[in-house]
């Protein structure tokens, strides 16, 4: 996609603040439909092996979030408080996790019998390289794999951070950073395609953070852009309710034809649908209600679960894994057990553990 930024003026902590939403109901609606997903996945990659199209998704939208939520500080402030912001990253991811770490190293050493020399995923998933155990497949278990898109997404934010605090005081943020940014998108995608071709390992394509820092770098392009008059033009072009529908339908047929096994997924295909994602997230930002989507992306049990759904992230995989190997269910038994367990999980994390820890001074 072509970013026109040559209007694009330079931003100073004195312009006028612009008061975009801090929320768009339709994002957690988005985020609860690929939970959904990413679950279905996990129950049967032969069934559903295109998923993954939603992880790129979900970075996407995490590194657009915070890139507002720290400008919003900049805006406010006059500098980006690093010690709140990751105070409070802190508090929103590691508590649960915690939690999740905990009843799986119980489970894996008391039932299993696993040794401590297993228990390397468990460092791994606490302090964010579990991605890399896993693109290098340096043996360890496997029921907090998962983690490894936590592990990208906290790398990435150790150093984001303060590449845009730096950016602002250079007043860099408005034209010069995006071009960085595009410049980090096309070599991200040409060095992944390269590697692809060059026969690299799938767990290397796969986890390695180098690998997705287009789909990062994409979600913080539109946050810094966002406000800009040129891109309110795709907004309005993109929020048209048949366009929408054309993006669910491409990813829904997505999700039953690629598969991130195959090398042609890193090659040429996954660009291609992080730009139908990006494309999607845009018109959904405008909230959307007309053609049947408030029902789809505003109901109450999908905004629910889009609410909670980094409880069901983190609970859903060693959940299922141990529905497959203590209750040996599989298939459509194995995601009726499994499915309710994980909300239940999710939602006990987060109205007794993540809300309270987050609100807490």
């Amino acid at each position: 996609m072509t970013v026109p930024m040559q209007n694009q003026p330079n931003i100073s902590v004195n312009a006028p603040l612009k008061l975009t939403a801090n929320r768009w109901t339709a994002l957690d609606g988005l985020r609860g439909i690929m939970a959904f997903f990413v679950f279905l996945a996990h129950v049967d990659y032969d069934v559903f092996p295109g998923p993954i199209i939603f992880m790129d998704t979900f970075f996407l939208m995490s590194s657009f979030l915070i890139t507002k939520l720290l400008f919003k500080d900049w805006r406010v402030t006059g500098r980006i408080n690093f010690k709140k912001f990751y105070i409070r990253r802190a508090k929103r991811l590691f508590p649960a996790l915690l939690a999740v770490v905990l009843v799986t190293t119980l489970v894996t050493y008391f039932y299993f019998g696993r040794g401590l020399k297993q228990m390397l995923h468990v460092v791994g998933a606490l302090f964010y390289f579990m991605n890399w155990l896993r693109a290098l497949e340096i043996p360890s278990d496997y029921y907090l794999g998962h983690t490894w898109s936590l592990s990208i997404e906290e790398q990435y934010y150790m150093v984001w951070p303060v590449v845009l605090a730096l950016s602002l005081r250079q007043s860099w943020y408005g034209k010069k950073l995006s071009w960085c940014l595009v410049g980090i998108i096309i070599f991200c995608v040409a060095w992944r395609s390269a590697m692809a071709v060059k026969g690299f390992s799938v767990p290397r394509l796969y986890n390695g953070t180098d690998m997705r820092l287009d789909s990062l770098a994409l979600g913080a392009l539109l946050a810094i852009n966002y406000d800009a008059a040129w891109m309110q033009r795709w907004n309005r072009l993109f929020s048209r309710p048949w366009l929408i529908w054309l993006f669910i339908i491409t990813l829904l047929i997505g999700m039953v034809t690629v598969d991130f096994r195959h090398k042609q997924w890193y090659i040429w295909q996954q660009p291609c649908y992080e730009l139908i994602s990006l494309a999607l997230m845009i018109g959904l930002l405008q909230n959307p209600q007309q053609w049947g989507l408030k029902f789809v992306f505003q109901n109450r049990v999908i905004v629910y679960i889009g609410t909670i759904c980094y409880g069901v992230y983190l609970w859903h995989y060693p959940i299922l894994l141990m529905g497959e190997q203590i209750l040996h269910l599989s298939g459509l038994l194995l995601a009726l057990v499994c499915g309710p367990i994980t909300v239940m999980l999710a939602s006990i994390s987060y109205f007794v553990l993540e809300r309270p820890v987050l609100q807490s001074k």
